[in-house]
């Protein structure tokens, strides 16, 4: 069977990028699988926006969507708190493992309707940028 990589970028209240500022979160906007996608990648990006620094870290969850599991319309999406979490971006390159960007690919199931990410940076004085890409092969 023939099939093709479709890639699409996670988008952040509809930018391609979102800065985080220090000690805060953000959640992306939602991504929705393709029926037919499978063997899917998601990787992620942390460039800080100043000189890092020890603690300068992002972590990373998904929140995953099965549906309208509330049955009240729409899709309802994992909690917060509940959340997968994928792993940690270190941003300080002094540390092992730490570069700046912070750059890492996870595969992610295909089997959930769709997700959204959610990033916390744990920096206390600096904002750190995230981007995130997703891949997937999808039959012809």
């Amino acid at each position: 069977m023939a099939s093709s990589r479709v890639e699409t970028q996670v988008l952040w209240a509809t930018a391609s990028s979102k800065s985080i500022s220090s000690a805060s979160n953000a959640t992306s906007d939602a991504h929705t699988f393709n029926a037919e996608d499978w063997d899917v990648a998601l990787q992620v990006n942390a460039d800080n926006d100043g000189t890092a620094a020890t603690g300068d870290t992002v972590d990373v969850y998904v929140l995953w969507t099965t549906g309208d599991v509330l049955t009240g319309g729409g899709s309802d999406y994992d909690t917060v708190e509940h959340a997968h979490k994928l792993g940690r971006l270190n941003t300080y390159a002094a540390e092992t493992p730490g570069e700046d960007p912070a750059c890492r690919t996870w595969f992610v199931p295909s089997a959930a309707l769709g997700f959204k990410l959610h990033c916390v940076n744990n920096s206390a004085g600096r904002a750190i940028t995230v981007k995130a890409r997703v891949s997937a092969h999808r039959p012809q």
